[in-house]
């Protein structure tokens, strides 16, 4: 199809044959002659060049991480016939601008490539390529459709962590606190007389025969022994330009507090309260460490319910429960109704430890009262908290010096 320089061009012949015509100067023929009929030519040509491409895209070696500079590969082919000197791909990603390159050809291969500076984290699907072919001059071009889809993640950004902040204690000044995790889903609670119906299964030998009457195991659920991090996912919390929002800042601590926990050789779950709950278990730093931070790389600030409302939920039995023994709440969304749900954890004996982004100062404004009070109930109450604010440092604030200076403060 012609193209605007195409139509313009065709439009002067016409009108400079009309002019020499009527002027009589036939040697402006040539020229008027000349002009109609080179977009014409132009069009023919780039007919010839349209024909089914094949593509393929690579990327830089090694995981990619946020804020690195992006750097996807191109390069075009054809099943048979040439291609031409010069051509512009056109790559659709999603929730992007297009992205545009232009193609060089050397040989029998066209090369370009995408660069996005400072990529942020997500996934990055690539697909609807448009090879768009024209004249050395612009006046006809064509658009060829390549049938490929290519998937990119980019990853959260891990900070490497020397210690975890519940490693000094709690506000209250307890010191290496942890609890005594075990393994089995049920504890021994307490022992009791038989009653009729009973499984025998239940009986407790050594004080029936103490006793010398039936006396059966009172049994309870047992956390089981394991950590469990769960980011919220609240959208009214998520403050602050993309890439650096309160809620980028809030995977990157969960990414970094998971790290560590799997580093110290913890059984972990990470747990993202999203449009839908999320889990997945880490046991190692292989392929189970990937799948969490895919699902860390693409997590977006949209639950459509608070997290106090998720955890009630968990712990009434209507949603699947938290069978972790410690349990680290990364939130930029902290309210006293969820500072009264974590209450309520702890006291089904789990080991709560809070990871507060102040979504508040990512806008530059104050944190509200009912948010500060929140978060001083927690601290009193002997949780391990630490508070982030609009450019900390995450291994300073999620480290073990971090929450002596919250506690004082």
């Amino acid at each position: 199809m012609l193209t605007r320089n195409g139509k313009l061009v065709m439009a002067c012949g016409v009108g400079l044959y009309l002019a020499a015509w009527g002027f009589g100067t036939a040697v402006m023929y040539p020229v008027a002659v000349g002009l109609v009929l080179a977009p014409g030519l132009a069009a023919l040509w780039v007919r010839t060049m349209r024909r089914p491409l094949r593509l393929r895209r690579t990327v830089q070696r090694g995981d990619l991480i946020e804020g690195v500079d992006l750097r996807i590969g191109i390069e075009v082919r054809t099943g048979g016939g040439p291609l031409p000197a010069r051509a512009v791909l056109i790559d659709q990603v999603d929730g992007m601008h297009p992205l545009e390159t232009p193609l060089y050809r050397r040989g029998a291969v066209a090369r370009g490539g995408h660069l996005i500076h400072a990529a942020p984290r997500g996934r990055y699907r690539l697909s609807s390529a448009l090879v768009r072919i024209s004249d050395p001059f612009w006046l006809a071009e064509t658009q060829v459709p390549v049938e490929r889809a290519d998937v990119i993640i980019v990853y959260p950004q891990v900070v490497p962590l020397e210690g975890l902040f519940t490693d000094a204690g709690s506000a209250g000044g307890d010191v290496n606190r942890a609890l005594l995790h075990r393994s089995s889903g049920y504890d021994l609670h307490s022992i009791r007389d038989f009653q009729q119906g009973e499984s025998l299964r239940r009986v407790h030998w050594p004080s029936t025969a103490k006793r010398r009457r039936l006396m059966v195991k009172e049994l309870h659920d047992a956390p089981r022994d394991e950590a469990c991090v769960l980011l919220d996912g609240d959208s009214t919390a998520e403050v602050g330009d993309p890439g650096q929002s309160s809620f980028d800042v809030a995977v990157r601590s969960a990414a970094s507090v998971l790290a560590r926990l799997v580093d110290a050789g913890q059984r972990c779950s990470l747990i993202v309260h999203g449009e839908t709950r999320q889990r997945v278990r880490v046991g190692s730093a292989g392929t189970e460490w990937a799948d969490a931070l895919g699902v860390l790389a693409v997590a977006r600030a949209r639950a459509p319910r608070p997290l106090s409302a998720f955890l009630g939920e968990s712990m009434s039995g209507a949603a699947d429960p938290i069978d972790a023994a410690r349990v680290f709440i990364v939130t930029a969304g902290l309210t006293p109704a969820l500072a009264e749900r974590l209450m309520t954890l702890r006291s089904a004996q789990r080991d709560v430890a809070v990871v507060w982004i102040d979504a508040a100062t990512f806008a530059g404004g104050r944190t509200p009262s009912g948010v500060d009070g929140a978060a001083l109930r927690l601290a009193r109450s002997g949780f391990a908290l630490t508070r982030v604010r609009a450019g900390d440092d995450l291994r300073v604030a999620l480290s073990a010096p971090a929450l002596r200076a919250v506690a004082n403060a």
